[in-house]
């Protein structure tokens, strides 16, 4: 019922186009994006090398927030994510000299590599934001997206 609480996150009160936009934003982006991706990311980690990230650049933009497909403008603009990207393509590994080391996503760790507007510009996270929302939306989209 707090519209402080919805997606984009972090935003207050702005991106509230309707009294339940922002928690229609947080159901979808949850049901779509979020769910899927850590599934896909349990069932994968036991047995080979994951790596996530998060954007969270770009939050300021009006309606949208950080919207989907912005973190592409990290690595076609020649950003830091483009380092990351040529790395882990030579080497399957995303790690090197002059970034932040990128430790690898797994069950008992699931870390993020979360990339950040102003000074601090990346930082490594934990992927348990709204635990208990996605993991239902796992469950929902096992049950009923066979």
């Amino acid at each position: 019922q707090d519209p402080t609480q919805g997606s984009p996150y972090d935003t207050g009160t702005l991106n509230e186009l309707s009294p339940q936009f922002k928690r229609m934003a947080s159901f979808q982006g949850d049901a779509i994006f979020h769910a899927p991706r850590r599934f896909f990311l349990q069932q994968r980690s036991g047995s080979q090398n994951t790596w996530a990230f998060l954007n969270q650049r770009l939050k300021s933009v009006p309606v949208l927030g950080s919207f989907h497909a912005s973190d592409l403008l990290n690595v076609y603009t020649g950003n830091d994510l483009a380092s990351y990207l040529v790395r882990f393509v030579t080497n399957l590994d995303p790690n090197g000299s002059g970034t932040l080391a990128w430790p690898k996503w797994t069950t008992s760790s699931p870390n993020l590599l979360t990339f950040l507007d102003g000074l601090i510009t990346q930082q490594i996270t934990q992927d348990t934001y709204r635990a208990e929302a996605i993991a239902f939306m796992i469950n929902v989209n096992l049950i009923y997206l066979r």
